[in-house]
């Protein structure tokens, strides 16, 4: 036997031992983020049980809107660049693709999320799910029917994303909600976790039944725990609820540490 194939063949043995050591042994995920997102990552990082990998590509939008209108405007010309990015990410192969962002895959109405899912789909071949609908099997999984809303958004786009969740799910009311005005895609990476926290402390009220801190780009996950004690009703928060969906469609159970939604049966 030669050298190499002796080192074959121990490779071999190593590997029919330790089948855990291929990259994403448990799910593979490929994640679209917006080129301006860090959070995601960051948060995915954190969350991620052993044995998942997740992979990113980014999508391009412009971060030079001066008001809520151009910000808008921004948000609905970014089409074909979730495409491309999804055409890349399809090249690791993995299991499920989403589209990790709130208001990009809700600010159309009820429906666009599902609609950016099936072009993903279409372009690669390989299921898809976005944070919008990641958001509203989250609430309906937990039969919520009263909820807080935080957002780190302008107004009225905090206002077309009550919307967007009242018409998604028949019978759903936001009771209370609260934005901070943050028009930058970017500038949303630098809040502390403590505006979350002050936020849905600030709207909260006995009669919610559950709180859903919107954002992809917020960074929350380290509060859900602490705000569903406080609070005595369920956190979603948007990554929280984006890498749940992906691992409830693959099978794998997630970290227990980050809210009840990761408690929920499947």
């Amino acid at each position: 036997m030669t050298f190499d194939a002796h080192l074959g063949k121990i490779w071999l043995m190593v590997s029919a031992d330790n089948r855990n050591s291929t990259i994403g042994w448990k799910a593979r995920l490929g994640v679209i983020v917006l080129a301006t997102n860090l959070t995601v990552e960051h948060e995915f990082r954190q969350m991620v049980p052993e044995g998942v990998s997740f992979h990113i590509a980014r999508c391009l939008i412009k971060d030079t809107a001066r008001n809520e209108t151009e910000k808008e405007k921004q948000f609905l010309e970014i089409g074909e660049n979730i495409l491309e990015a999804a055409r890349q990410v399809a090249m690791v192969q993995p299991a499920i693709i989403l589209f990790a962002c709130t208001i990009g895959s809700s600010l159309k109405g009820p429906g666009h999320d599902i609609d950016l899912s099936e072009k993903i789909t279409q372009v690669t071949g390989i299921p898809s799910i976005t944070t919008a609908s990641a958001v509203l099997e989250a609430i309906q999984s937990f039969g919520l029917k009263k909820i807080l809303l935080i957002t780190p958004y302008p107004e009225e786009m905090g206002g077309k994303e009550k919307e967007f969740l009242e018409q998604s799910i028949p019978g759903l009311r936001v009771l209370r909600m609260k934005h901070l005005g943050i028009v930058s895609s970017f500038e949303k990476n630098l809040l502390p976790p403590e505006s979350a926290f002050s936020l849905a402390k600030e709207i909260a009220c006995e009669e919610a039944d559950g709180l859903f801190i919107s954002c992809t780009a917020w960074r929350t996950s380290e509060l859900i725990e602490t705000l569903e004690k406080d609070l005595q009703i369920p956190v979603i928060t948007s990554n929280q609820a984006s890498l749940w969906a992906c691992l409830k469609r693959c099978q794998v159970r997630g970290l227990l540490q980050y809210g009840r939604l990761f408690r929920l049966p499947y």
